[in-house]
């Protein structure tokens, strides 16, 4: 008979958890520390820490397409007022 069962922790290792996208590791930390899981929350801070810090490119792409556009309507000719 088991008297202690094996903590949730065993699962996660620093490897395992560098595989995950860096939203899965967000996920993962605030269910760990929810779940009072300190160990892994320190495993995913670390996996976080050493990510670099860039966004996914959707938001910079879509803000250099609306910059461009709005320096494109700047420098069109404009008809001459009557």
């Amino acid at each position: 008979m088991r008297l202690v069962r094996p903590g949730r922790s065993a699962a996660w290792t620093k490897d395992r958890i560098e595989l995950l996208t860096t939203p899965e590791v967000r996920q993962l930390r605030d269910n760990a520390q929810r779940l009072s899981e300190t160990e892994i929350v320190g495993l995913c801070d670390e996996v976080i820490k050493a990510r670099p810090k860039t966004g996914s490119g959707l938001k910079s792409a879509t803000a250099k397409a609306a910059s461009a556009k709005a320096a494109a309507a700047k420098t069109a000719k404009r008809p001459a007022a009557a």
